[in-house]
């Protein structure tokens, strides 16, 4: 991940982040787990959290969720950590850390979610960074992953981005003790960008099914 860029524009993309609601970015899998999220408290794991839109609604769902909240931009971070703060006191806590490692937090969690993080990643790392998503999921639990299906030869510049495949994911979640539960179908940018698509994936622990 280029931390340069995100330092550079993180006003600009907190601001595009906050113009649409997790139920228009993460509708797909919402439909499936929103009343489980609901229905008791839950510790998750925002990993990649930026303007802290999905991590401030995910601890709204409930009073008694507590939400950590990944970004190892600094930049970002603060803009993110000053939304949470003011929309969820303190259910939402801010963590400097990132991919493959996460050496700063601890599991296990009920849900997991990278949104728009996975592109971000080197293939050479994707299999240590599944294997540690693994360990810090609960065997019940849920990762949940939004994936970027294209990627322009600028911002791959720019912005440090790889090649996605839902194909790769499930071979590696399988190597890392996890399974495919859900697929989405490739679906349009919310912020109306025609060139890109986007898919949703939900891994399960050991334990696992869809409510």
């Amino acid at each position: 991940m280029s931390l340069d860029y995100y330092q550079r524009h993180a006003a600009e993309l907190a601001a595009r982040y906050q113009q649409v609601s997790p139920h228009a970015v993460h509708g797909e899998w919402l439909t499936l787990l929103e009343p489980w999220l609901a229905a008791a408290p839950r510790r998750m794991l925002d990993v990649g959290a930026g303007s802290g839109r999905d991590a401030a609604f995910l601890a709204a769902l409930h009073p008694g969720h507590v939400v950590m909240a990944a970004e190892p931009c600094q930049a970002l971070a603060q803009l993110g950590e000053a939304h949470t703060r003011a929309t969820q006191g303190h259910q939402v806590v801010w963590v400097s850390d990132a991919l493959p490692a996460l050496t700063r937090v601890s599991g296990p969690f009920d849900l997991i979610l990278l949104s728009a993080v996975w592109m971000h990643l080197p293939p050479a790392v994707r299999p240590q960074a599944l294997a540690r998503l693994g360990e810090l999921l609960s065997p019940q639990g849920y990762l949940v992953l939004s994936l970027r299906l294209v990627i322009s030869m600028q911002e791959a510049r720019e912005r440090a981005m790889f090649p996605v495949s839902p194909d790769e994911v499930a071979q590696l979640a399988g190597e890392a003790g996890m399974a495919l539960l859900y697929a989405s179908a490739p679906q349009p940018d919310v912020l109306a960008r025609p060139e890109l698509s986007w898919q949703s994936l939900i891994l399960g622990g050991q334990d696992a099914c869809l409510p």
